[in-house]
């Protein structure tokens, strides 16, 4: 089976170099988003962990602060001695071992308007402890403030006897939680880096596994596919999305190879009926041109016998008179004397013209050379070889035929008979018009009626158009014997033709074929 010729290689080499490229840019757009996805997620939830995380150690670190400041001022509180510096200081040192949260513990008193450190654990009061105690005394409550760098003050008054006679602040310092976090950042990053790398590895694993092995198989069969091998199939490795989309192709591949080769069928076919049509146009066209041939042949005979017949004429009488007169002359003579073998020979010599002039006649008819000639098949090929000439001239043609017995005949010359009235039919329409073909029998004949929608002839010339040498057409387009031909060839066969015709409305030509009997039709004389 012929194949239908696919897409040549190169541009399909092209689209699938396209493919890939654009399949490696998606790829790497999507594992960069990936990875910064994860970052992302990671680096997110590493900081708000460690926001969380020092969030709660300030908040505990200042709720120690605050307590402790709150117990020791209401320790000092019921203390008695609180004038002396150094008992104070003693005991905020005591106080403080307790709880190693505490950097340092001071108290803050006012004399004479004045806010001043009384006591304190810290070698160096830090900027703005004062102010802090000193709010806390003046506002009978608890008071945090912020000193430079790390440091926290937090200041608690100190009550008793109905009135406040200082305030206890402690310093507290975030700077081991800021060093705490600071290394937690890290290890978060370097955490973050690799669980980014490990991640993607695993995802690159799955997505390779799961996406791109199937993907590929379907790129590599679509490239298949476009190289021209319908064959291909894609390979359904999971009942998934992508397997779903790889049997969708499979099916689509499938359906596509059919209705290929069913065009393939179809197109063999179509070509197989277009060699068949063309062999029977060639055919049709060999017979046209033999029977243009036979046609040309019949016209040059029927000249030839026309001219020959008009000289046999002319000829002949003059012939019979001097034939005549020379028996008459020899009958009154000796027919020893010279005059009489003289006159003898002339006899003679006059006979011998005749038997030229007859033999001349005799070679200028073509003989007939009968066979069984199925006449509905004679007038369907005649319809088809006269079908582009039809197309040509705008004619349509309608052909009726009922099957009638074979006749004896020959086909050549009844269908170039038949021929003729068919180009007349043709010539008397030079707009177009109709042409009707129809076969019938009745009682024993054939009737063959060429009826035409052309110009017609008046009834003084369609009396006389079988004659030889009458036609109508114009000068130099017709020889005035093809229906002289056609009339001589069916009375050849024992039948007749005649012609009914109305100006300007069109003409019917009727032939008239005697049909063999049925029991020449059951017993065949020839064939």
């Amino acid at each position: 089976m012929p194949s239908v010729p696919l897409p040549s290689p190169k541009p399909a080499a092209d689209s699938s170099a396209g493919v890939r490229r654009r399949q490696g840019s998606l790829w790497l757009r999507f594992s960069l988003f990936l990875a910064a996805a994860i970052a992302a997620v990671i680096g997110a939830t590493t900081y708000l962990q460690s926001r969380l995380v020092e969030g709660t150690l300030e908040a505990e670190l200042l709720e120690t602060a605050r307590l402790s400041a709150l117990a020791a001022a209401d320790d000092l509180a019921l203390r008695p001695d609180l004038s002396d510096p150094d008992a104070v200081e003693q005991y905020l040192k005591a106080f403080g071992e307790t709880v190693p949260e505490i950097r340092s513990l001071s108290m803050v008193t006012t004399q004479a308007g004045r806010t001043a450190v009384f006591a304190s654990t810290a070698s160096a009061v830090p900027e703005g402890l004062v102010a802090v105690g000193q709010h806390a005394i003046e506002r009978r409550g608890v008071e945090l403030g912020e000193t430079a760098g790390a440091l926290r003050v937090i200041a608690a008054p100190i009550a008793g006897g109905g009135r406040v006679g200082g305030a206890v602040a402690v310093t507290v310092s975030f700077e081991p939680l800021y060093r705490l976090r600071d290394r937690g950042r890290r290890i978060a990053a370097w955490a973050t880096l690799c669980s980014v790398i490990a991640l993607f590895g695993a995802v690159e694993w799955l997505v390779r596994w799961l996406i791109r092995r199937p993907i590929g198989g379907i790129r590599l069969t679509m490239e298949q596919v476009t190289r021209g091998d319908l064959a291909a199939r894609a390979p359904v490795r999971r009942n998934d999305e992508i397997g779903a989309v790889a049997t969708g192709l499979n099916s689509m591949l499938g359906e596509l190879q059919d209705l290929h080769e069913s065009l393939q069928q179809r197109v063999s076919q179509a070509t197989e009926e277009l060699r068949a049509r063309n062999r029977d146009l060639l055919d049709l066209y060999q017979q046209m041109f033999r029977l243009r041939e036979e046609l040309g042949r019949s016209q040059q005979l029927a000249a030839v016998g026309e001219t020959a017949s008009a000289v046999a004429h002319q000829i002949g009488t003059p012939l019979n008179l001097v034939s005549g007169h020379i028996q008459l002359a020899m009958e009154s003579l000796d027919s020893a004397s010279p005059l009489a073998r003289r006159l003898k020979i002339a006899e003679e010599q006059i006979d011998r013209v005749t038997v030229i002039v007859k033999d001349l006649l005799s070679r200028s008819r073509r003989p007939l050379r009968r066979d069984r000639v199925d006449l509905l098949a004679l007038l369907r090929r005649l319809c088809a070889l006269v079908s582009p000439a039809l197309e040509a001239a705008g004619v349509r043609l309608r052909f009726e035929g009922e099957p009638v017995p074979p006749v004896e005949a020959d086909a050549v010359q009844l269908e170039l008979a038949l021929l003729n009235l068919v180009s007349n039919a043709i010539d008397a329409m030079p707009g177009g018009g109709d042409l009707a073909i129809r076969l019938a029998g009745r009682a024993g004949r054939a009737l063959i009626e060429v009826s035409d929608t052309g110009v017609g002839m008046p009834p003084e010339l369609a009396d006389r158009v079988f004659q030889p040498w009458v036609t109508t057409k114009a000068a130099g387009h017709g020889t005035g014997l093809g229906l002289s031909i056609a009339r001589n060839v069916i009375v050849e066969h024992g039948g007749s033709v005649g012609v009914t015709s109305v100006a300007g409305e069109g003409s019917v030509f009727t032939v008239d074929l005697p049909l063999p009997s049925p029991s020449a039709t059951m017993n065949p004389a020839h064939g």
